[in-house]
């Protein structure tokens, strides 16, 4: 019997996420990182909102556990004993610059979540942070010409781009961090399309990352979940968005085709255009794209007479939607793949239908947008 490292990963950050979530709750209101209602906010009484230390102690023990396995953990019947061989080895460079980079950008969430930055500061310090593995060797080097297959070396370009990568992920998963369980579902959701395009490959390291996400992401969302009993905060949001394009990262390492950009790009589509949305609407609005607002997606479905669930539940189908297209565009399980996609299309369609989504409705009194305020700990509606 052979157990694959990816599955204690996933394991380890389920269980201990699960279980420290409930602990942060006290913990939180102790430290007096608390989200209170009103503003932006649309939770009615206050909460906690330190839960992303719960979650980074889980993926970070699922990932110490789970990395330096070389092989799948073999469970070995002697004649008298039960045996269990664990081969292991010393964690790479890039991985070891991965970890290091998620301390650097949790410490950085929570001090946020406590203290609360301002958006100059804070958003610098992100990119910083999401430079560290880019100095342990995790970069893109090289760029495969889709037409004739020739390799292209990106040199310093390679690493700009890995480090703005990475931050960008951190700030969007926080962006969508607005509804109870969004963005802990999305990342679960996420962390599995990549999970089944690094089965693919056989690329053992992503597997590994991934399946650490899921894992942290679905513990966490048992108490997340509307109606919330405590937040990720930034802490949680920008440590699962950090790790998810990590994880993209590392399986473009290996090969950096136009095809292999298409999942990462798909999978992390919902996060990536909110944001990008967010940015040029307040460019537009003539207030700084750091000042947070109530105009994101889940805010739009609201708006249009959504519940809380309702609206996780549209932003999820539309999640694997896209994850599942990126698998069918780069030829992984095509088939399969196309079939569900045809189905998810369909279900999507008739959902979106019967909630009045794609009917024109007006905009009801009392929802306008409040002025813009920085909001101490939290650039989320949570």
């Amino acid at each position: 019997m052979s157990i694959p490292a990816y599955l204690v990963a996933g394991f380890v950050a389920l269980i201990v996420t699960y279980a420290l979530t409930h602990e942060m709750q006290w913990i939180s209101r102790r430290l007096g990182a608390v989200t209170q209602p009103g503003g932006r906010h649309i939770h009615a009484h206050p909460i906690p909102r330190m839960g992303g230390l719960a979650i980074f102690t889980g993926v970070m023990l699922g990932l110490l556990c789970a990395l330096p396995i070389d092989h799948p953990i073999a469970l070995v019947r002697e004649p008298r004993y039960l045996v269990l061989a664990v081969p292991y080895k010393p964690i790479a460079g890039p991985l070891l610059g991965l970890l290091l980079g998620a301390v650097a950008i949790t410490a950085l969430g929570a001090i946020d979540d406590v203290r609360g930055l301002p958006g100059r500061l804070k958003f610098p310090l992100i990119y910083a942070a999401a430079a560290v593995p880019v100095l342990f060797g995790m970069t893109t080097r090289f760029m495969t010409n889709p037409l004739d297959g020739s390799v292209i070396p990106l040199g310093i370009i390679g690493d700009v781009f890995t480090a703005v990568w990475l931050g960008s992920m951190a700030i969007a998963m926080n962006e969508i961090d607005g509804v109870d369980g969004l963005a802990a579902g999305i990342a679960a959701i996420t962390a599995a399309t990549l999970l089944i395009a690094a089965a693919t490959r056989v690329d053992a390291a992503m597997m590994i990352v991934v399946a650490a996400v899921a894992g942290g992401a679905l513990g966490f969302l048992r108490h997340n979940f509307h109606p919330a009993r405590i937040f990720m905060g930034d802490s949680g949001s920008m440590l699962l968005g950090y790790l998810l394009g990590a994880a993209a990262v590392q399986g473009l390492f290996k090969t950096v085709t136009a095809l292999s950009l298409i999942i990462p790009l798909l999978a992390l589509a919902v996060p990536i255009l909110d944001t990008g949305y967010a940015i040029v609407r307040r460019y537009r609005n003539g207030v700084s794209i750091f000042l947070p607002d109530r105009g994101h997606l889940h805010h739009r479905l609201l708006d249009r007479g959504l519940s809380q669930r309702q609206t996780v539940l549209v932003l999820y189908l539309l999640s694997a939607l896209l994850g599942l297209g990126g698998l069918a565009v780069a030829g992984i399980n095509r088939t399969p793949s196309l079939v569900l996609l045809a189905g998810i299309v369909l279900a999507l369609v008739v959902l979106a239908w019967r909630l009045g989504l794609l009917r024109a409705r007006p905009r009801p009194a009392g929802m306008s947008d409040p002025p813009g305020e920085p909001v101490a700990g939290t650039t989320s509606t949570d």
